[in-house]
């Protein structure tokens, strides 16, 4: 025992004479001055990682996800109407890959269809106008995604 204290004692000893909080081994405004300087080299080094995206692609991912909640559970995800809800429904809902109608309608009929719904140019009223849910920049979008399954 005697011998496990006095090997603490000379440990206690030899911490005790490293110290290391003297005043000329700590600047504080040195030392805040590295934090800042390694924030603003952070801060750069991720603004020349990101990827930079395309405003049109941007826009065409938002408006295939607006696709896929607002008109695929009718006109199918693939755009042709094929989808459980669009055989029950009657009539059924327009077919975009059908290349004679996107060669027929231009793309305000489109987007006035997306915007008011289907009675509002004479078709079904089982149409749901969504101008209400969309912005014109949403409909725009989906336009661009309804002409695409013309392709």
């Amino acid at each position: 025992m005697r011998y496990q204290l006095g090997t603490l004692a000379i440990a206690l000893a030899l911490v005790s004479a490293c110290d290391y909080n003297k005043p000329e081994d700590y600047d504080g405004k040195k030392d805040f001055k590295k934090y800042q300087a390694a924030q603003v080299a952070a801060k750069e080094a991720a603004a020349k990682s990101q990827v930079k995206v395309d405003p049109a692609v941007a826009m065409l991912k938002k408006a295939e996800k607006s696709y896929s909640i607002y008109c695929a559970s009718c006109h199918g995800a693939d755009g042709k109407a094929d989808s459980p809800t669009a055989n029950a429904l009657n009539p059924k809902p327009r077919n975009f890959a059908d290349k004679a109608w996107q060669k027929s309608v231009d793309d305000a009929h489109i987007a006035k269809v997306i915007k008011e719904g289907g009675p509002a140019v004479g078709l079904s009223p089982t149409m749901a106008p969504w101008g209400a849910s969309l912005s014109d920049a949403d409909i725009e979008g989906l336009v661009k995604v309804v002409r695409n399954y013309g392709k």
